[in-house]
């Protein structure tokens, strides 16, 4: 298998991998350690409350300019494209210069947006989470 397909291949199924592995390791140590109904329950509100602080820290002091709602909304497709536009100028000049190292890395910065944003959706699906 070529670099380029073992790299974009990686980078849609690592974040699947991730979710697997870190059911596994949960349902692992519920069987050998014995986690109770109560522990259990306390290590979801344990959950809850780590993620109502993740939130806190995350929600604007005040009401910010409609435009900076509008840019954080919109910060993970104007990134990703950028990172398609780089990879394809390099992608043309890598072609001009009959260098195919460029283009190579070119198709893999490319590519990146695609795996992270189709890869998140694919894990959500795939644990029945909401988008």
């Amino acid at each position: 298998m070529d670099p380029l397909t073992l790299s974009t291949l990686l980078a849609a199924a690592l974040p699947a991998a991730f979710e697997g592995i870190k059911g596994l390791a949960a349902a692992a140590s519920r069987r050998w350690l014995g986690l109770s109904v109560d522990d259990e329950i306390k290590l979801k509100n344990a959950d809850i409350e780590r993620l109502k602080a993740l939130a806190a820290l995350d929600a604007p002091g005040g009401t910010p300019s409609p435009w900076v709602v509008d840019l954080r909304a919109a910060f993970r497709y104007v990134s990703a494209g950028g990172l398609i536009m780089i990879g394809s100028v390099m992608i043309g000049a890598g072609l001009y210069m009959k260098a195919d190292e460029i283009v190579l890395v070119g198709v893999q910065v490319a590519t990146f947006p695609f795996s992270f944003i189709f890869g998140e959706r694919m894990v959500l699906t795939l644990n029945n989470r909401p988008k």
